[in-house]
């Protein structure tokens, strides 16, 4: 008790020896840094509080970044699928058949608007019924008629059947007299004897020219307009294993290649 005494009894005189002015200023000084230290403090929870935020906000945004890239990555590696549009612009690229800026055109052009097919098919249809059709793809039209129809096996000799169906082809090849198009012959795998021919790749090609020889003679189709391709067995749609992919790979397919203005037209 008596120390304590003491120690206020020291306070009180030394305070005694300062003037109230200073100690007055003291205690404000002292009460100014406290509201500074208090101040900065508080400005240093809020600035960790802060990164602590834009830490996780990263981390956040490296996932979903890290997961992008994987999506990208796996995108890149999975095989591209081509329409038949593709594969096809892909084949004459070599050729003089379109410049470079149709064939850009047509890469670009939307063929969604294809009412002007619909009575060619129905044309198409009244002779061959499931046997043809008719697709509209980056542009180019194609038209495929199974062979059944068109030729006796074995035989490149056209039926009757087949000129009926040609003739309708014909119709819509004079109402653009400016159209290219390309007639493929396509064969199945299966070897055969014929009376002339032996192998599925000639018979492809006289089958394609058969087409094309009767487009120039009988429909007066100018044959600077044709060109006559035999695929034979090596562009199958079908299972050669089965007799119903064998029997879609057997077909002609005719390939009209308008320009773009002509696709433009055609698409109305």
């Amino acid at each position: 008790m008596k120390k304590y005494i003491i120690r206020i009894a020291i306070i009180l005189s030394l305070a005694s020896c300062v003037p109230p002015g200073k100690l007055s200023e003291a205690l404000d000084a002292n009460t100014m840094l406290n509201n500074k230290y208090d101040s900065l403090h508080n400005k240093l929870k809020d600035t960790v509080a802060n990164y602590t935020n834009s830490v996780s906000v990263l981390k956040s945004n490296m996932s979903s970044l890290n997961d992008s890239i994987k999506y990208y990555r796996a995108l890149v590696a999975r095989p591209t699928v081509l329409t038949e549009g593709d594969i096809f612009l892909n084949q004459i690229l070599g050729l003089s058949l379109l410049s470079k800026s149709e064939l850009a055109g047509i890469k670009t052009t939307n063929g969604s608007n294809i009412s002007w097919l619909d009575s060619f098919k129905a044309g198409i249809k009244k002779y061959t019924a499931a046997d043809a059709d008719v697709k509209l793809n980056k542009g180019f039209v194609f038209v495929y008629i199974s062979d059944k129809i068109l030729f006796k096996t074995g035989s490149y000799l056209l039926t009757k059947t087949s000129k009926q169906v040609l003739g309708t082809v014909a119709q819509l090849l004079q109402s653009q007299p400016d159209l290219s198009f390309m007639i493929e012959g396509h064969t199945d795998s299966k070897a055969f004897k014929g009376k002339t021919v032996n192998d599925n790749w000639t018979l492809s090609v006289n089958r394609a020219t058969a087409v094309a020889r009767i487009l120039q003679t009988k429909y007066k189709i100018n044959p600077k307009r044709m060109i006559a391709a035999g695929r034979g067995q090596y562009i199958p749609v079908g299972d050669n294993k089965t007799k119903l992919g064998r029997s879609n790979n057997r077909r002609i397919r005719i390939v009209i290649m308008p320009t773009v203005t002509q696709v433009m037209n055609l698409s109305k």
